[in-house]
């Protein structure tokens, strides 16, 4: 049995869960909408570029703070809920340990370049970046994905070892944005016979 407590695993399942539907939100939203380039029609573009835009820098914000070390500041530091924290004070059995730690080596993957990006222009404004108006947090096509998969199985074995429990995600983010852009299409359409 796991060291974590009930709530502990559920906070850290939720963090999971949310960093996904963000991601989630805006892979449907923008990445895979089949409507998008009426999204972003000259009369929507601007408000739906923000949206991608806030939407990009949270998810890529909540996931570096899911990779923060256990422990920061010294010995008098704070304790982050985070993969780390989960794996070192889990006290887990040496398969499950293992496991975890070969899932969050493969999340690095996506991860180093995130938090390269979070340090140096998500929760900072590095004057040097900024004025070179260079581009962080850039990762291969399908990345997120592997990323997302990995997360959700490490959540799945965290949840499961720790309170015999399955790991549920809230899978509704797809048909969120679906009814979204049916009512936001049937607006648009009545909009272009005004």
């Amino acid at each position: 049995m796991a060291a974590h407590s009930r709530e502990v695993v559920e906070k850290f399942c939720e963090l999971c869960d949310w960093l996904m539907q963000i991601w989630q939100m805006r892979k449907f939203l923008f990445d895979e909408n089949p409507h998008r380039a009426i999204l972003m029609e000259p009369r929507y573009e601007r408000f739906f570029y923000r949206l991608q835009e806030v939407l990009q820098a949270s998810w890529l914000h909540e996931l570096a703070k899911l990779h923060d070390p256990a422990v920061q500041g010294g010995p008098n530091g704070h304790i982050n809920l985070s993969i780390d924290y989960m794996i070192e004070y889990g006290r887990w059995d040496t398969a499950t340990e293992d496991r975890l730690r070969e899932l969050n080596s493969k999340m690095t993957t996506l991860a180093k370049p995130v938090k390269d990006a979070r340090n140096k222009i998500l929760s900072h404004n590095d004057l040097k970046v900024r004025l070179a108006s260079k581009e962080l947090g850039g990762f291969d096509p399908g990345e997120d994905e592997s990323y997302f998969l990995r997360l959700r199985e490490f959540a799945s074995l965290v949840r499961e070892k720790a309170l015999g429990e399955p790991f549920i995600c809230d899978d509704l983010v797809k048909n969120d944005v679906s009814t979204f852009m049916g009512d936001f299409l049937r607006g648009a359409s009545t909009k272009a016979f005004e």
